[in-house]
């Protein structure tokens, strides 16, 4: 985004040569919208970003960048950027959406050795920072994962039920997101598949830290093919598996712990 941003300076620079000994008008006042402008590659927190277009545009002391689309892990991006320029309380304000992100390419670029992971990644995020080590991090988002294979992650494991190589392919998982005080909230979260079903919410911090809650729900499918009762009782006996059991992740993201507790005490 410095790219773009160093390259309205020289337009900058000519209107204030063209001036003469005019008096400059104020940067509050100041408007310049530019062409569209294109980068190879960006990189950003990590995450490499190929074929990027977008229109900048200057107005009122806010640099944005609109219209940005962009290539990622095989799938797209596109969204927003804006640079608050005046004022003491400077901020980088952005909004995305993902579409068709490859969840392998993703999580081997950056660093997973678990090479069994597969799925379609989808969402949105919006996210404000301050400009500078400032704290004051605040976003919300989502995100959606289909024709997934994450029951073989090593956390999820424990819960398993039947085959999960039946599953390859067949998870889904979506989970609702806020950025705040230092840390993520995992407001809540469903995955499903035909291994196990479960909901989980709690927080994970900048820093590491874990603090989330799992409840899981065995799929009990056979019954569903009782007459009558069937369906009942295979929801029902979910249900209670789930209200029942707890299980807490805690520990760093680089080595969680899980303590499972059987009646949910």
């Amino acid at each position: 985004m410095t790219r773009w941003a160093i390259a309205l300076l020289p337009a900058l620079a000519c209107a204030a040569l063209a001036a003469g000994d005019a008096p400059l008008p104020s940067m509050s006042t100041t408007t310049v919208d530019g062409e569209v402008m294109h980068a190879n590659t960006l990189e950003v927190i990590g995450l490499a970003f190929r074929d990027i277009t977008a229109k900048p545009r200057y107005a009122a002391g806010r640099l944005e960048f609109v219209g940005i689309e962009a290539k990622a892990y095989r799938g797209r991006a596109q969204g927003w950027y804006a640079i608050d320029l005046l004022g003491e309380s400077r901020w980088h304000h952005c909004s995305f959406e993902v579409a068709g992100v490859d969840l392998a390419t993703l999580t081997r670029s950056l660093g997973s050795t678990n090479d069994q992971l597969a799925g379609r990644v989808d969402g949105w995020f919006e996210m404000t920072l301050p400009v500078g080590e400032r704290p004051g991090i605040t976003g919300r988002g989502q995100i959606d994962i289909t024709d997934g294979t994450l029951v073989q992650l090593p956390l999820l494991v424990s819960f398993l039920a039947g085959n999960p190589a039946a599953a390859r392919g067949k998870d889904r998982l979506t989970a609702r997101f806020q950025l705040r005080d230092g840390g993520i909230d995992l407001l809540w979260l469903r995955l499903e598949s035909p291994a196990i079903r479960l909901a989980a919410q709690g927080r994970i911090g900048f820093d590491g830290r874990l603090e989330i809650e799992i409840s899981p729900r065995l799929p009990f499918e056979l019954l569903r093919n009782v007459p009558l009762l069937g369906g009942w009782a295979a929801t029902g006996l979910s249900r209670l598996a789930g209200s029942v059991t707890r299980a807490y992740v805690r520990g760093h993201i680089s080595q969680p712990v899980i303590v499972i507790d059987a009646f949910g005490k």
